[in-house]
C-alpha cells in the first residue's frame, strides 16, 4: 500500500504479510533515482513491540507513519529502538 507520495517524486510503500514487513522508498527526479528498502522477517517482534497481533500490525504501522515524508526513517528508527533486525538496501538508479 502506498503510504506517502508528493509532487517532488517521493513515494513510500508498506507491505505487511505474516512472513515479512517491508517498507520501500523511492525518490525520483529528472536527473536521478534513489531507492531504500527495509525488510523485517520476524514479524512477531514487530507485533510484540507494537503490542498488537499480526491482524493489526499494518494498521498500527500505518498510523505511525501516514502522510509523513520521513516515514521510512520513522520505521527504521522504530526497528532500531526495539532492536529488531532488518535487511536494508540503499541505491541510486
Amino acid at each position: 500500500m502506498e503510504i506517502f507520495s508528493d509532487q517532488f517524486g517521493r513515494c513510500i510503500w508498506l507491505e505487511v504479510s505474516t512472513s515479512k514487513i517491508r517498507m520501500d522508498l523511492q525518490d525520483l527526479s529528472p536527473t536521478s533515482e534513489y531507492e531504500r528498502c527495509a525488510t523485517v522477517h520476524n514479524t512477531e517482534e514487530v507485533c510484540k513491540a507494537l503490542d498488537v497481533d499480526i491482524a493489526k500490525v499494518e494498521e498500527s504501522l500505518h498510523d505511525m507513519v501516514k502522510n509523513k515524508n520521513n516515514a521510512f526513517d520513522i520505521f527504521t528508527d522504530f526497528l532500531d529502538k526495539h532492536k529488531i533486525k532488518f535487511d536494508y538496501y540503499s541505491g541510486r538508479g
